[in-house]
């Protein structure tokens, strides 16, 4: 089962506790079909209904180079460490200086190359082999020796994932990924709360309606658990911010239908809200 739910990046319980937290997504797959396949569907599924995400947490097994490229032109970016663990050779290719278009700039001695060939995604770079013959580093660099001079020879998905596997060491990505644990404890109560593992039906179409459903029941007790933290935490003014947040809401409501009706197309309108949560999968 695929679950897609938003998340709120913020260190303070009692805040994360007046944050409304809903799952967004719910696919049910066989075991047959492989799980990546299910992001950019569940992507498109949520574009579709205007909760599409600005940013995506996911596993290893959702995060390769083809997933990253298309739910980049989706509009979403998705914060995934690389699958496998780099050679001894592959892994120091992070440590080249790339320029934005993809170019290699220096060596991780910070020695220029001498010259760069391009072929479709494939791509060269020539090092003075008297650089490359007195560096410490060379019994693990990916270059390679030549009659004169030393190459460097990669592909543009292989600097992309070096790339990556150099991000994924700082300490942003670190602080960006750390929510993806959140979805474990979302799956937990989705069980605890539905007993969604012990379902009465049989069928993948009883099952993913009984899904879909239970997910609906799951974001309603979050809902009423959010309103009574915030009304805890607004005292006797909760009821006061309650209304007005339902008065904007009403009032958002009305232009939209009234837009609609003047406008006699079908366009979909995504009303910019009040809050907005990333999102993990």
């Amino acid at each position: 089962m695929q679950l897609e739910d938003t998340y709120c990046d913020s260190d303070d319980k009692e805040f994360r506790e007046r944050t409304l937290k809903l799952i967004t997504h719910v696919e049910v797959q066989s075991a047959c079909e492989h799980a990546a396949a299910a992001l950019i569907p569940a992507i498109e599924s949520t574009k579709e209904r205007g909760l599409a995400p600005k940013e995506l947490l996911a596993d290893s097994l959702y995060g390769g180079e083809d997933n990253c490229l298309a739910a980049k032109k989706e509009g979403t970016e998705v914060v995934s460490p690389t699958m496998g663990a780099p050679g001894e050779k592959g892994a120091l290719l992070s440590d080249f200086t790339f320029s934005e278009t993809g170019t290699v700039i220096a060596c991780p001695n910070d020695h220029k190359p001498l010259k760069i060939k391009h072929k479709g995604t494939r791509h060269t770079a020539v090092f003075n082999a008297l650089h490359c013959d007195n560096c410490p580093l060379l019994a693990r660099c990916p270059v390679k020796k030549g009659k004169q001079r030393y190459y460097l020879r990669y592909e543009d998905k292989a600097r992309r994932v070096a790339q990556r596997r150099a991000s994924e060491r700082t300490d942003e990505f670190k602080d960006r990924y750390r929510w993806r644990a959140g979805i474990e404890a979302s799956m937990s109560e989705y069980d605890r709360r539905t007993g969604i593992k012990r379902l009465r039906v049989r069928g993948m179409k009883a099952v993913r309606y009984c899904a879909i459903l239970k997910a609906i029941g799951l974001n309603l007790y979050r809902a009423a658990a959010v309103k009574k933290a915030r009304k805890a935490f607004y005292g006797p003014f909760g009821s006061l911010v309650g209304t007005i947040f339902q008065l904007l809401s009403g009032v958002k409501e009305l232009l939209c239908k009234h837009w609609l009706l003047e406008s006699r197309s079908n366009v979909k309108i995504n009303i910019c809200r009040l809050h907005y949560c990333n999102q993990a999968a």
